[in-house]
């Protein structure tokens, strides 16, 4: 089946796998074999952002299928803004600053609504000193894979995005991350985003990371609805309003492993998931230690230290 020329480089590495950010072209059935509406996703394996969105003039690649690096080129005086421990690499004039947003009166406000929302209240700036084009490269804090999202072009203009505490990572551009207030106590306790939900608004691109397979799907009106596991929300567009489901009857809740509520997720806007979020990692990591300490086994002593 023929498409559309996608407006993003992929990397075709990954064989049929493989489907770019966008929602322009025609699905193909490998894309979605079911009819769902879902896509696979697969961050592309390089993008000059657009110049309305970055008047910077960085250029970013994505390297690997998991565990993954980004790789920036950084012209003079320009800085990456990311994460506390996520610096893996950097030409030599690259400086490393931090901005301790609670320090200073004009930015108090923004420092405590990244605490809200689930960030650090610091800043990490990788800065370009030099006099020439540097390079920057930066990974996730835990095995994920980045996702990045320009607004304007696979987000709304004008709209922010309403995402998982944990899920950002960086961002070059005009990208503000802060949080927004779930005022539903049914949501707000049960839907998996918590009271204060973390808000990511702007015009630049952000970078976030997720684990397992990402997928997507655009809702296209306020009459289509999706149930989806607590967990596995990274990011919708603030269009999407959120709800809970129960899982069963008593004994299902207790006993079937989904916890008492999913959420659904009503339209319009875009919705991204994941297969194997870092809450669900950790889960899997505590359960192995849990057993291997029980038997007894060679490791016992290596685990207890855990």
């Amino acid at each position: 089946m023929s498409y559309a020329e996608p407006d993003i480089v992929v990397d075709f590495a990954a064989g049929d796998e493989v489907v770019p950010l966008t929602m322009t072209h025609s699905r193909t059935v490998t894309a979605d074999p079911l009819s769902s509406g879902f896509l696979w996703y697969t961050p592309p394996l390089a993008a000059v952002p657009e110049t309305h969105q970055d008047d910077s003039g960085a250029t970013w690649s994505i390297a690997g299928h998991d565990y993954q690096v980004l790789a920036m080129t950084l012209p003079p005086g320009e800085q990456l803004v990311t994460e506390i421990g996520t610096y893996v690499f950097g030409s030599p004039e690259l400086q490393t600053k931090v901005d301790l947003t609670l320090c200073a009166r004009e930015s108090v406000w923004e420092g405590c609504q990244r605490i809200l929302g689930g960030e650090s209240c610091v800043k990490v700036l990788l800065v370009n000193g030099g006099a020439t084009e540097g390079f920057v490269g930066i990974t996730p804090n835990f095995p994920a894979k980045i996702m990045p999202l320009q607004f304007g072009k696979h987000i709304t203009l004008d709209t922010s995005l309403i995402a998982q505490k944990g899920v950002y990572l960086s961002h070059v551009g005009d990208v503000t991350v802060g949080c927004d207030m779930d005022v539903s106590p049914v949501t707000c306790c049960c839907a998996g985003l918590g009271c204060f939900r973390q808000k990511i608004t702007g015009t630049g691109t952000t970078f976030l990371n997720a684990g397992g397979t990402i997928v997507y799907k655009q809702l296209l009106h306020d009459q289509e609805t999706i149930t989806v596991d607590t967990t596995s929300i990274i990011a919708m567009e603030e269009t999407v309003q959120m709800g809970i489901v129960p899982n069963g009857r008593c004994c299902t809740m207790a006993f079937g492993g989904e916890c008492c509520f999913s959420t659904t997720l009503t339209g319009p806007g875009k919705v991204f998931l994941q297969s194997m979020s870092f809450y669900k990692f950790q889960q899997a990591v505590q359960q192995t230690v849990v057993e291997e300490k029980d038997r007894g086994g060679p490791n016992t002593n290596n685990l207890n230290n855990l």
